[in-house]
């Protein structure tokens, strides 16, 4: 076979490159297996060419920098001028590669601690704040272990056992839209819908979800139900009454969620295990919730200006938002519980994100 239709069948199988795989998290290290007959490799990030290399072993590496963003990035194959061979990445996250780190609880900041507690004291109403640096394991919180209730920040167990079931590309599955729609915006409707996927039952499900929860030793948390549907858009019609599930989550156990999540995504054993996620799985995770939908409630109320995977609940007596924050110096997380027992203020709760987020930032 000649050279040019070498070329033309490349260009039919083109493949992915082994980091990353379509629609996962990056940590600025491209890794490809090089075609036979290939020579040079050059990388691509959307239609612009970044790095090019010669070819001197079965694989080739780049590092990758620039802004922290999702984008399509592809490796084209070579050899004297022709094309032998493409691997392609579609809407991959890039992230800096000091987010490549996960150091688990070490010890415990008593100033920041402090710090943050004047804040929730200041709060009107009930307030829990949890700080976890993943690049020193450094940690702080206030009524940190205290329960609150749990609105969708629990969703990430859901998110978790379906990617564990669906894998080993769920993105490819046929749940996939209810996936991305729980995790993006938070759809009550497709939570459900994976519940019963998961269970055969949304009952089945939901104690599906809570042995992720045991596993992951948010010991304090509870999933025992499903999710109210939003309401009939037709005022006149009668509403049934709302489903009482009584879920609760501490930021400490919702921190540890967020942390498991994270340190799989590096294949750290102990996450692998407690989350049952490969690495590709754990990515694709953390994707999703980078690409949270950030506007309306599903905004939060910590409004980081960079990347953050992050999850929000909401109610008529809540706003949370949990959130890993991939920062240039490292990934932190935040998470912020707040709670009023008539109706919680969203601008109370959201000036104290911002007041929680200049602090942690600093």
């Amino acid at each position: 076979m000649n050279l040019v239709a070498v070329a033309a069948v490349a260009a039919v199988l083109a493949g992915e490159p082994v980091v990353p795989k379509s629609g996962e998290v990056f940590f600025g290290r491209v890794v490809a297996k090089a075609p036979a007959g290939a020579t040079e490799a050059s990388l691509f990030v959307g239609r612009r060419r970044v790095a090019r290399r010669s070819v001197l072993s079965h694989r080739v590496t780049f590092t990758l920098h620039g802004r922290p963003r999702q984008c399509d990035v592809r490796v084209r194959w070579d050899r004297d001028g022709r094309l032998v061979g493409r691997a392609v990445a579609r809407r991959a996250w890039l992230l800096h590669s000091s987010a490549g780190q996960a150091i688990s609880e070490r010890r415990r900041d008593p100033a920041l601690s402090a710090r943050l507690g004047a804040l929730g004291r200041s709060y009107p109403g009930y307030a829990a704040m949890w700080v976890h640096d993943l690049r020193t394991g450094r940690t702080a919180g206030w009524n940190s272990d205290t329960s609150f209730p749990a609105a969708s920040v629990v969703k990430l167990a859901v998110l978790i056992a379906a990617l564990d079931r669906f894998g080993p590309r769920p993105e490819r599955s046929a749940v996939w839209p209810d996936i991305r729609a729980m995790a993006t915006w938070s759809s009550n409707l497709s939570t459900n819908r994976l519940l019963v996927r998961l269970g055969g039952s949304e009952a089945a499900g939901s104690a599906i979800a809570q042995r992720v929860l045991d596993r992951l030793g948010a010991t304090s948390s509870t999933f025992t139900g499903p999710y109210e549907v939003e309401p009939y858009a037709d005022s006149g019609m009668p509403r049934p009454l709302p489903i009482l599930t009584y879920r609760r989550t501490t930021a400490h156990d919702v921190g540890r969620i967020l942390y498991a999540l994270h340190a799989a995504a590096l294949v750290r054993p102990e996450a692998a295990r407690r989350t049952r996620l490969s690495r590709h799985e754990a990515r694709v995770g953390l994707a999703l919730l980078l690409s949270s939908a950030r506007t309306g409630d599903n905004a939060g109320i910590l409004r980081p200006p960079g990347p953050a995977a992050q999850k929000q609940g909401w109610t008529r007596n809540v706003r949370h938002t949990a959130a890993i924050l991939y920062e240039p110096g490292g990934p932190k997380i935040v998470v912020l519980l707040t709670f009023r027992l008539d109706e919680v203020s969203y601008t109370a709760s959201l000036s104290l994100g911002r007041r929680v987020l200049a602090l942690v930032r600093r």
